[in-house]
């Protein structure tokens, strides 16, 4: 049998991208069912799906708000 491609090599379960996003796997459906992720379906019907790893690292970039301030913490009062 022949040795995967790189990209083969590179697909990721739910379970994968749920971690690496640090989020439950059935938000990372709802993101496929938004068609917010893209995802590659193997096998008949709907099948299972995977992720390539380049598809999931543009979510992350694409998902950034530039626009909320970062802002550094108040200090803590101290009472007497």
């Amino acid at each position: 049998m022949a040795e995967p491609t790189e990209k083969l090599k590179r697909l990721l379960t739910v379970s994968d991208v749920a971690e690496c996003l640090n989020v439950s796997s059935s938000l990372v459906y709802q993101l496929v069912e938004s068609r917010k992720i893209p995802v590659c379906r193997i096998g008949n019907g709907r099948g299972t799906i995977r992720f390539r790893l380049e598809d999931v690292e543009n979510f992350i970039s694409s998902s950034i708000d530039h626009k909320v301030p970062i802002t550094a913490p108040r200090p803590s009062q101290s009472r007497l």
